[in-house]
């Protein structure tokens, strides 16, 4: 909405700041709750940093050392998804890079943060050289993750499974059952109980997905998404198992 003004014309930056702004204060008017968002350009987190509850630096951006920095900064949890390629010492190297404190340039004004104690580790799955996905949600992938996570010394550790993306190619109808997969592993270790504290699901009102030219009420123009139903399907069983 900030960067893809209005196909009418007339729109610019400012107002789609103000129509996102609009959009938050409406949703947290009326369900009480915080939003959740992808960081992807750091500079407009200042404008939305009063209404979110909870962040995430995407795998394109993980490496990116003003991402890292800006969440430093925050306030709430930021969670490190691994980069494409699937290589865990980027994540936490980005992890590290956020719990510390930091001196840099923000909106031009020269900044210092007190480090991020909430940044954590998000495991999205990766890519091979062909573009095949690579899931990294199995019960050895999270072992392997926790097992890593505790070589390092951060407070506050935490494992969250992004059960879309490349865990699931994208296919949508697939998140339920990886969901319910990582929940059954948590339940056979110990240390998984510990570390692994939630899932991100691919969600909206209409399942599937469509073009940004189309427009059906309540379907994703990005990824494919569980539709309302299923989704209210998928909670309660989560609920059950938890």
């Amino acid at each position: 909405m900030v960067h893809q003004p209005d196909h009418r014309g007339g729109a610019n930056m400012a107002d789609g700041v103000r129509a996102i702004r609009r959009l938050h204060l409406r949703a947290l008017r009326e369900s009480h709750l915080t939003a959740a968002e992808e960081m992807l350009y750091p500079d407009n987190h200042a404008f939305l940093d009063d209404v979110l509850g909870y962040v995430a630096v995407g795998a394109r951006s993980v490496e990116n050392q003003q991402h890292r920095m800006t969440a430093s900064g925050l306030s709430i949890p930021a969670g490190m998804k691994n980069p494409r390629c699937g290589d865990l010492s980027v994540a936490f190297n980005a992890i590290r890079a956020a719990h510390l404190q930091h001196e840099f340039s923000y909106h031009g004004w020269d900044v210092r943060t007190s480090g991020n104690p909430l940044a954590h580790l998000v495991l999205r799955g990766a890519v091979d050289a062909n573009g095949k996905p690579l899931p990294n949600y199995y019960f050895e992938h999270l072992m392997n993750a926790a097992e890593t996570y505790g070589q390092y010394t951060q407070v506050n550790q935490a494992i969250i499974v992004d059960v879309s993306h490349d865990n699931s190619g994208r296919r949508f109808k697939e998140q339920p059952r990886i969901a319910l997969d990582v929940l059954n592993s948590r339940r056979h270790a110990p240390l998984l109980q510990k570390l692994v504290r939630g899932v991100m699901i691919e969600s909206f009102i209409a399942e599937g997905s469509q073009k940004p030219e189309e427009d059906e009420y309540g379907k994703s123009i990005t990824d494919p998404c569980l539709g309302w139903d299923d989704t209210e399907t998928l909670i309660k069983k989560i609920a059950e198992l938890c």
